[in-house]
């Protein structure tokens, strides 16, 4: 047979395929955006909100400003899978292989000290971005069936991180990868995998986190 006579149709039959493949994936990532948007709006009770989108459809960025002695802002920023690309599916499989949430609460009262609990092996390739981290003291922690790290500067700041991710009460705590908080940027922080379960309790949790940890 011709090599052109069955190349035509093969590349119109992956032509295909990848259009398909974005609509679904494009849709997929639309439904999950307004799904996290929702829960979050639901969870921080926002007064005044602001949304910008990443990259079409792979997330937003949000400011949700709350009605809270302790919070005044909440800053989130999602990122979702590259459902809509065929081509760059197989590549995040290494460079990111799940959905993201990252949660800054800016505090209005000061912060002392700085602790932060590590799922183990989460940065694995990229470090964590905390400064003199030899000065923190570290030890082992599991909840829920999964294994972390706890660094910290005090007994306090360690205890109450503990009992902040502990308050959770979530089903998977595979779920959460890294909460904090710093006195330098005076703002607690979560990043987890986007769960409305995980979101709900963060909204429920973090403003009597940040009551116990403010001098």
């Amino acid at each position: 047979m011709d090599f052109t006579a069955w190349l035509l149709p093969v590349v119109i039959l992956v032509a295909l395929f990848t259009a398909a493949t974005y609509f679904m994936g494009r849709r997929h990532n639309v439904l999950l955006m307004r799904l996290y948007a929702n829960a979050l709006e639901k969870a921080f009770k926002p007064v005044d909100q602001k949304y910008t989108w990443i990259g079409g459809y792979v997330g937003y960025r949000a400011e949700f400003k709350v009605k809270n002695d302790y919070i005044k802002l909440v800053r989130a920023s999602l990122h979702l899978l590259p459902r809509v690309s065929l081509l760059y599916r197989p590549i995040a499989r290494f460079t990111m292989r799940h959905d993201k949430l990252y949660l800054v609460f800016e505090c209005k009262q000061s912060l002392p000290g700085e602790a932060h609990l590590i799922k183990k092996g989460q940065y694995r390739f990229v470090p964590a971005g905390i400064d003199r981290i030899e000065q923190f003291r570290r030890r082992d922690v599991t909840l829920g069936g999964v294994d972390f790290e706890l660094l910290s500067l005090d007994s306090r700041g360690e205890k109450e991180l503990i009992r902040w991710a502990e308050s959770l009460q979530v089903a998977d705590y595979s779920h959460i990868k890294h909460l904090s908080f710093t006195s330098s940027t005076n703002v607690a922080y979560a990043y987890v995998d986007p769960d409305e379960e995980l979101i709900a309790a963060l909204g429920r949790t973090a403003p009597e986190f940040v009551k116990a940890i403010a001098k």
